[in-house]
């Protein structure tokens, strides 16, 4: 940037004071004007490079260019000065006020140009020395990462940490538009930059970090390639999700059942009526299929009219997500039966029994299943009609497995 101050301050010089040697100069030695291949017709600085070529100052370079975008040399400066000089243009020149008002003039304008060129060469000086860093910190980086041990694993955490940098610049909300500032003096263009060298670089580093990032190390002559997962699944999968088919955590169903009926007869459709060797029951239930995690709760009732008798229990229930629209589950409980008390039938009794089950849901649609489970309750008295089918002692304790199939409606 100082050659450039430099080599403006010596133009403008050089310029005023040909300027004033050819006003006050009766005699001067003309010199055949050269006309240089990168400084056309029309170029704004074209009139004074002529000129001090005529005056002898500046001469070209041997490829008859002039080469006015590369810096000038304290070696060039000193040539410059000590042809002028020589000439004795200095000497012999005799500025008035108003050629050194044009020279000032020139020198401000030239200022102003300058101030934004050094602007943005020391810009491009400080982003060039903050990619040579960053460039220097990869090589280092590259070079520690070695061929075993975690190697994977830290391409692996760098290549997270960018992508998660990456995203989070993108997400970095667009901020207030200040007001636009006036704008500046264009200057002369400068050369292009070379970067052919840092892209070289780059491509180097990033075809070293694909060779790393795609072989793990080996073990007994066998290389494995890393292939990083193309999808990613956050959270758990929906209960009951399988071919597009989803359904809710809460339900509500009804069902029909049938047990035997033991050594007495069952009677349809209500107790005195016509006579059956099994029993049918009728019920309804609520439950959920995630209240911790897999495990859920469901509370039902049923009645059995052959027996007059009423049943609810609660029960603990899991379930087994198989991927399909069949989704088996199964559950333990507690429960009541309500029924004519077999020492006096003119009144009710009640007994308690342990519940277990198992069945299946096949889901019809995302709110709506058919299910079909086996129920067997072990009571553990028998003092009602309504309890063990086999035996009419109240002391006696035992299973009765009932089945039953119906509707759940899943919401």
């Amino acid at each position: 940037m100082r050659k450039s101050l430099m080599f403006a301050s010596t133009l403008a010089l050089a310029v005023g004071a040909a300027s004033a040697q050819t006003s006050t100069t009766t005699t001067t030695t003309t010199s055949q004007v050269v006309n240089f291949t990168d400084v056309p017709a029309g170029h704004w600085a074209k009139d004074a490079v002529d000129l001090l070529v005529q005056r002898g100052l500046i001469q070209g370079y041997p490829d008859g260019t002039f080469r006015g975008n590369q810096n000038i040399t304290r070696y060039e400066a000193a040539l410059i000065f000590y042809r002028l000089l020589q000439s004795g243009a200095l000497s012999n020149a005799t500025l008035s006020q108003s050629d050194l008002a044009t020279i000032t003039a020139g020198m401000q304008e030239v200022a102003t140009e300058l101030a934004a060129i050094s602007t943005r060469v020391t810009d491009l000086e400080r982003l060039s020395a903050e990619q040579q860093a960053r460039i220097a910190a990869l090589e280092e980086r590259i070079n520690a990462l070695g061929t075993a041990g975690t190697a994977g694993a830290d391409v692996a955490a760098l290549t997270a940490r960018i992508d998660a940098l990456e995203t989070a610049i993108r997400n970095i909300p667009a901020g207030p538009q200040g007001p636009q500032g006036p704008a500046g003096p264009a200057g002369p263009a400068g050369a292009a930059a070379n970067t052919t060298a840092l892209e070289a670089r780059i491509a180097a580093l990033e075809a070293r970090l694909n060779q790393t990032n795609q072989t793990a190390p080996s073990t007994g002559g066998t290389t494995t390639i890393v292939t990083p997962p193309t999808t990613v699944v956050i959270g758990e999968t929906p209960s009951g999700a399988a071919n597009g088919v989803t359904r809710g955590d809460l339900y509500a169903g009804i069902s029909v059942g049938a047990s035997s009926a033991g050594n007495g007869p069952c009677y349809l459709p209500r107790a005195g009526g016509r006579a059956v060797n099994y029993c049918a029951s009728f019920g309804g239930m609520v439950g959920t299929t995630s209240l911790v995690g897999p495990f859920g709760a469901r509370v039902s009732a049923d009645y059995k009219p052959g027996r007059n008798a009423i049943s609810a229990d609660v029960n603990a229930t899991v379930g087994l997500n198989t991927g399909t629209n069949i989704q088996p589950y199964a559950g333990v409980g507690l429960g009541l039966t309500s029924s004519t008390s077999r020492a006096n039938t003119n009144t009710n009794t009640t007994d308690t029994y342990v519940n277990a089950l198992v069945g299946v849901d096949f889901q019809v649609t995302n709110s709506i299943a058919a299910f079909v489970e086996g129920n067997g309750r072990y009571y553990l008295s028998n003092k009602g009609t309504g309890a063990l089918e086999g035996t009419t002692n109240p002391n006696d304790r035992g299973f009765a497995p009932a089945v039953r199939a119906g509707l759940k409606f899943y919401f």
